[in-house]
């Protein structure tokens, strides 16, 4: 990491993970091509779950201790400073450039190996660590829910073998 001076431990790390709406995964396809893809995500522990459909491309490619990586923001934001802050430091290139023209930002990347689940108790608790993050409101319909949709998607564990996080926070 070039500014080690916004490197984030793994704790915080795994709280920008857990707090992200959505992250993108990256793997190299069979053709040697770049493959991204947005994508909702839950953790439990060091292990990441998503779901796709039984065809296409994550069912080709997430399985097998594929090589996935995995970024995700928790924070973006850009400043909105007032007008008279902007006058008091107009004659400075460094301060503009760092408290004007930037992001607030706190980003995670995790190296990880991609399997996928086949165990259905396994399946129905990652779609349920998925629902609780994405639809808490609607748990009382969980168990209908999965019991028809197991059959119709994936699951995919994406186990976490590196992790490291920075943050830009303007003081």
């Amino acid at each position: 990491m070039r500014r080690s001076d916004r490197e984030l431990d793994q704790e915080i790390a795994l709280k920008i993970i857990d707090e992200c709406q959505y992250a993108t995964l990256s793997c190299v396809d069979e053709n040697n091509e770049i493959f991204s893809i947005p994508i909702s995500i839950a953790r439990d522990g060091m292990s990441i779950y998503i779901h796709g459909a039984k065809t296409g491309s994550k069912a080709r490619l997430y399985k097998d201790g594929k090589i996935v990586e995995l970024v995700a923001v928790s924070q973006n934001r850009v400043p909105t400073p007032s007008y008279e802050f902007c006058e008091s430091i107009k004659d400075s290139t460094s301060e503009l450039g760092s408290r004007v023209f930037t992001t607030e930002y706190q980003s995670a990347i995790a190296k990880t190996k991609a399997y996928e689940v086949t165990n259905e108790s396994q399946k129905i608790k990652a779609l349920e660590l998925l629902c609780k993050k994405y639809t808490p409101n609607y748990m009382d319909y969980f168990d209908t829910a999965a019991i028809g949709l197991l059959s119709k998607i994936n699951i995919y564990e994406l186990k976490i073998e590196h992790l490291s996080a920075k943050a830009k926070i303007i003081k």
